[in-house]
């Protein structure tokens, strides 16, 4: 009966010791002694956030001479049609694919190229139409600040020209030693035109008979 008494009494007490100690070794590893740092490479406890975007995009419709705004990542039919803005001559206004990207009439010129989302595939699918700066406003997101124009023609695209500069042509040719492929893509255009640009500059080719 002594010897149970004893090991009720002090039994415990081992293991009451050891969990103490453990405790305070968890606390000594999970709270760092700050006093023991120096203060140059001591953490900073404040953290800066996000860039705070733009709240609003300013879209100028040039052919209405019409400035609307609207947020971020907004469809640019849509925003169109939503301020009764027409987006389509002629019969298209009641043939078109109702926003789907597969009539294409719905293109306009779209200026900077830099506040609007990238192509996707039913924009790159039509690389011949889309042509500099025309996107097709159903398929378009607006990021920033922009200008749009609706030319002439079913599709919009009458009488839009791309610009392409001789000079400019021939400096990234000869100067920056571009592609052929490489200057179509730059201008969004076929690189017969600029192989065409390229003869009337009267270039000379890298390779007797190429265009690379």
């Amino acid at each position: 009966m002594q010897e149970v008494r004893v090991w009720r009494t002090f039994g415990f007490f081992p293991f009451a010791v050891y969990f103490s100690t453990l405790r305070r070794s968890t606390h000594d590893l999970t709270t760092p002694d700050t006093q023991s740092i120096p203060e140059a490479q001591q953490m900073p406890t404040y953290i800066p956030g996000p860039t705070k975007r733009a709240e609003t995009c300013k879209v100028t419709f040039a052919g209405v001479n019409k400035t609307v705004e609207c947020k971020p990542h907004t469809n640019l039919r849509d925003l169109a049609l939503e301020h009764d803005i027409p987006m389509y001559n002629g019969l298209a206004k009641y043939t078109n694919c109702q926003g789907h990207g597969l009539c294409g009439t719905c293109t306009v010129e779209v200026t900077p190229q830099q506040h609007l989302t990238e192509k996707g595939a039913l924009e790159n699918l039509r690389f011949i139409q889309l042509k500099g700066n025309l996107r097709l406003a159903c398929q378009t997101e607006v990021t920033g600040d922009v200008v749009v124009t609706k030319h002439r023609g079913h599709f919009g695209t009458r009488g839009y020209d791309v610009g392409i500069k001789l000079d400019e042509v021939k400096r990234l040719y000869q100067d920056e030693e571009w592609t052929v492929a490489q200057i179509a893509e730059h201008f969004q255009c076929p690189p017969a035109k600029i192989v065409n640009v390229l003869e009337r500059s009267k270039v000379e080719f890298r390779r007797p008979g190429s265009v690379a």
